[in-house]
């Protein structure tokens, strides 16, 4: 167990070290775009809230968030791709309920071709399909309270408060002042502006590469991203992934529908984190992205923790348990 825990702890380092190799301020960062739902669709709850999408690296394919397609290929084989033409993202509401109220999920997803493979800086995660969550999480009176963010194979989880959050909710220990996920620095809490609600956004920072969240923050707080070219996200519902068209009529799930790879994202294969990642995580497929929902009818479940003994508990479809195995009293 020591030789496991020395390897966990080289590729937390490394994975840092990496980080720090890639500007995180807009200042810095050339060839950005801006990601946002058209204004005329606004009318929706789903659409006034959607986070903003602020995306370096726009002058390579791999950096754009897209929309999940299928076609044949010249022996009739249906393959899965995420294309960088027209950009999308999907969503799902989800209500729970804690002995302090009942809150509501909105559960964006959005998609990249790939990671492409690089050891310096490393792309752990390097593969295809993959893509990230923003949850945005609100009361009864339509404010955020909490800002989740993690890629959809689980990894790289961040739960930020906001100031509409009663500080009681918070983990023992908190520091507001930030957060650190695997040498990212994130902030601890969202402050908004008093007064704002129900109009109320936030910018999700996304950096080239890994596509790692690099910054969550208010809509128009500390960098100005006027100037950037704007690109529309066609809003669409989650239930459009289980029905990607095909030529003739036809259509086919963005996830395996059978066997043991039922519920993962199709050509979503991580070398890198399988071999160094699985044998001690006791998944074989540890790093695939998935599909969200029960596990019952997906055929997997979205841990958020790699302690084997704690994936029912951090399964983030199951929300309310989901935040008490991370420590928040809801």
């Amino acid at each position: 167990m020591k030789g496991v825990g020395l390897l966990v702890g080289a590729l937390a380092l490394l994975q840092g070290a990496c980080a720090g190799l890639q500007p995180t301020s807009l200042r810095e960062t050339a060839d950005l775009a801006v990601y946002a739902v058209a204004q005329q669709d606004e009318d929706a709850l789903a659409a006034r809230l959607a986070p903003l999408f602020v995306v370096a690296g726009q002058d390579q394919p791999a950096n754009l968030i897209g929309t999940p397609a299928a076609r044949r290929d010249q022996a009739g084989c249906v393959q899965v791709f995420v294309d960088p033409a027209l950009p999308s993202v999907y969503f799902q509401e989800q209500t729970f309920s804690t002995s302090q109220g009942t809150y509501t999920n909105l559960i964006y997803r959005v998609h990249f071709p790939e990671v492409p493979f690089s050891l310096l800086p490393l792309h752990l995660t390097a593969g295809k399909n993959g893509g990230l969550f923003v949850v945005i999480t609100i009361n009864d009176q339509e404010e955020p309270v909490l800002v989740t963010t993690l890629h959809t194979c689980g990894c790289y989880l961040a739960i930020i408060p906001t100031s509409f959050l009663p500080e009681t909710a918070y983990p023992s220990g908190w520091r507001a002042a930030g957060q650190r996920i695997y040498g990212v620095a994130l902030p601890g809490r969202i402050a908004f502006a008093a007064g704002v609600a129900p109009r109320l956004k936030v910018e999700i920072v996304i950096r080239d590469g890994d596509h790692r969240v690099a910054d969550v923050r208010p809509l128009g707080a500390d960098e100005n991203t006027a100037g950037y070219p704007l690109r529309h996200l066609t809003l669409r519902p989650m239930a459009d992934l289980q029905a990607l068209p095909l030529d003739g009529g036809a259509s086919t799930s963005f996830f395996e529908e059978q066997g043991s790879s039922r519920g993962y994202v199709k050509e979503s294969h991580k070398p890198l984190e399988r071999l160094l990642m699985s044998w001690w995580a006791l998944d074989p497929r540890v790093g695939e992205d998935k599909a969200l929902g029960p596990a019952e009818e997906t055929g997997v479940t979205l841990y958020t923790s790699l302690k084997p003994w704690a994936r029912r508990q951090s399964d983030l479809w199951h929300f309310a348990d989901f935040l008490h195995y991370w420590g928040w009293e809801f």
